[in-house]
């Protein structure tokens, strides 16, 4: 090796050591954190949705043959409260399995009728107050992205109504219900479900 040759290769080697020793591991320092959305740089939020104190959910839709923008709009937010809905019935459902774990409900097959059935009706009275407040178009691919979201506190309010009138149908179960009401597991277990 020349001198030439050595001195590029020294050169470059603590290039290497310098830069690597100042710069911040990218996983740990989420402010380093870049979104992107088919190789283009997006809002945060697309790729972590997130908002206040609401649940968040992002819809996306593609545009369409005659370029109708509010088309694409209202399928967006169809695609977002369809997202949304999913994550109320995965919380509701993990909600259950928990609470059902505190107070020892042992009737599987009602239970899990219940939880459908607070699922289903959570879903659909608390999607009507969903609204979208981002929205971002890739420049790129001409896909609309909107930020849909629900406040946490109609679903937590709702749950609660759900769960009752659904164990009212079981005596059994309803008192259980009331009893975890007494000592604020129910509550304890909405929190745990995390709405936020």
């Amino acid at each position: 090796m020349n001198i030439l040759t050595k001195t590029l290769v020294a050169t470059f080697a603590s290039t290497l050591l310098f830069t690597g020793c100042g710069q911040k591991d990218p996983k740990k320092d989420e402010s380093n954190f870049k979104c992107q959305q088919d190789g283009v740089l997006a809002p945060k939020w697309t790729c972590n949705p997130s908002y206040d104190d609401s649940i968040a959910a992002v819809g996306i839709a593609k545009t369409n043959a005659g370029n109708d923008k509010s088309m694409q709009r209202s399928e967006a937010m169809a695609d977002g409260r369809d997202a949304l809905a999913s994550q109320i019935s995965t919380k509701v459902s993990n909600m259950f399995k928990s609470y059902k774990g505190t107070t020892g409900v042992d009737k599987a097959s009602t239970f899990d009728k219940a939880t459908s059935k607070v699922s289903k009706q959570l879903a659909s009275e608390t999607l009507n107050g969903s609204k979208s407040v981002d929205n971002w178009l890739n420049p790129k691919t001409k896909e609309l992205y909107l930020l849909v979201t629900v406040s946490s506190d109609p679903v937590k309010r709702g749950m609660k109504s759900a769960i009752k009138t659904s164990f009212k149908n079981d005596e059994a179960m309803y008192q259980k219900f009331l009893a975890s009401q007494a000592d604020g597991s129910l509550d304890k277990e909405l929190e745990k479900a995390n709405l936020n």
